[in-house]
Order: C-alpha cells, then structure tokens, then sequence
C-alpha cells in the first residue's frame, strides 16, 4: 500500500484539520518530496505541531519519515511514467525491402519535420537564450531519460565556451531538492522537457520560479508543464511514428543555441578557427 492509498485508509477517522492536510497532500504528492514542515505549514495554514501530529497518525514518526514515504511513491510513478515509450510497427515479411519500406518512411518523416523548423526558427528566442546563459554565473541543466541526452550536448558546448555548466538528473531527487535550495541571484535554470513528461517536473519548475532565477525550457510543446514557469521556451517537436521523441531537431536547436554564443563571445578573427574545434 502507498502513501496515498493509506490516506485514503484513514480519511473516514481523520479530524477535520487533518482531513484539510490529506487534502492537500493528495493534491500535491510531487510537491511534498521538495517541501520543508515550514513551507507546508503556511501552504495548509496549520501550525507545524497539527503536521507532525498528523504524521505520527499516519505512522510516520518524523516529517522526513513522511517525506520519504512520499518520495517513494513519486520513484514509482517516474518509473510508470518512463515504462516502454515506442511502439514496433508489425512488418508484413521480414525480408528487406519492407524494412527499407519502413525505414524510407521514418525518414522522410523526420526530414519533413526538421526542414519545417528550419523555415519557422524562432531566431528571438534563441538570442534571448544566448544573452540568458551569457549573463549566467551558474547554469543548472535539470533533465530525466531520453532527455539527458541533449542535456549532456548541452553541458559539453557550454563548458566549451568557459560556462560554468552542472547537468542535474531529475530522477536523483536529493539531489535535485539540494540543488533547488541553492539556487540564487545569477543562476540560471534550464529544463528539458519532452513526452513522457516527467512525472514531478511541474512542481519542480514552480519550486525554481519560486526561487527568482530565470528559466530556459526547451521543451516539444508551450503546454508542457514547466512551460508555464518559465522565462523562455526553446519549442522542438519531437514526436514521430516510431518513438515518442526523436532527438534530431533538439540536437539542431542546441547546435544553434551554441553557434549563437559563438558568434556573441569570440571575436570576428577567432571565431572560424574556434568553431572548428567544436567537433571535437
């Protein structure tokens, strides 16, 4: 049984304060990993000594016993959430050429796709992210599964350039609430954000944009859930017959991201004998 089934359990025999916090933290199960006791005091508006009351009626003998119960539950939605993303489309024979069929498909799928992004770049956005980063002390790239691989991309291209660049995962969340903690004047926070949507990345986002420091989602769609929170969207589309995200177009925005830093940072006679190091 988990955390919220045994809310559930016990909602009937709760007193009508606690039920308000059962409410709240029924509403809120992504949340209450990153929460201090003072921050839910003010959030149910009941004192600290009702929560931690309420806590041991759960079982729990601390607030951190609750927290990891809660922190439990939200490891196993991510791991619901990041369960098998793609489909294998049924092959008629397995002789090749309805694999090259198939093949062929996919990729004139995803070269329709990138030659639209291309037409329709948000030249704006990009320049408003490079000035971002360049204005940046500390920049914290947040990403989960398939997204941190455009989030390692993004880490080797700004260390290139001398940015002092930290790629969290999102799934290691001591280590994401140790780093949301930390963040202050000069941050910069940039999530990746692609279907499945990870399962707490709203929350997280919100708890960023608490913190005051400027956010850069680069993300499929201006509806994602850390889209809302955020300074700056970098928008890619990613979804394919295939996989639910294909990494070509991402890949191509980070590549031009990085290109506009170059041509922002290095001087006009540098600059050719500096991009040929980025293949490297």
């Amino acid at each position: 049984m988990d955390i919220l089934e045994h809310i559930q359990e016990l909602y009937p025999n709760l007193t009508k304060k606690q039920k308000s916090i059962a409410d709240y933290l029924t509403a809120n199960p992504e949340e209450i990993s990153y929460i201090t006791l003072a921050q839910l005091s003010q959030q149910t508006q009941v004192s600290e000594l009702t929560l931690l009351r309420f806590c041991q009626k759960l079982g729990c003998s601390t607030f951190v016993g609750l927290k990891e119960q809660f922190r439990d539950y939200t490891q196993r939605m991510i791991r619901i959430a990041s369960s098998s993303s793609y489909f294998i489309p049924e092959l008629e024979t397995g002789e090749a050429p309805e694999r090259e069929r198939i093949l062929l498909k996919i990729c004139n799928h995803e070269a329709s796709a990138f030659s639209g992004f291309i037409s329709d770049l948000p030249f704006d956005s990009i320049i408003a992210a490079s000035d971002e980063i360049r204005r940046s002390n500390r920049i914290f790239i947040f990403a989960h599964d398939i997204s941190k691989v455009p989030g390692e991309f993004l880490k080797s291209r700004l260390l290139i350039l001398y940015f002092n660049a930290i790629l969290i995962d999102l799934s290691d969340l001591e280590q994401t609430q140790k780093t949301l903690r930390q963040l202050t004047k000069g941050d910069l926070v940039i999530f990746f954000s692609f279907p499945r949507y990870y399962f707490p990345i709203g929350n997280i986002a919100k708890k960023a944009s608490e913190a005051g420091v400027p956010i850069l989602t680069i993300t499929d769609s201006d509806a994602s859930p850390a889209a809302c929170y955020s300074n700056l969207l970098l928008i890619c589309p990613t979804s394919t017959e295939l996989f639910y995200n294909s990494m070509t177009i991402p890949i191509a925005m980070l590549n031009i991201l990085a290109s506009c830093l170059v041509i922002d940072i290095i001087s006009p006679a540098e600059r050719q004998s500096f991009i040929d190091t980025l293949s490297s």
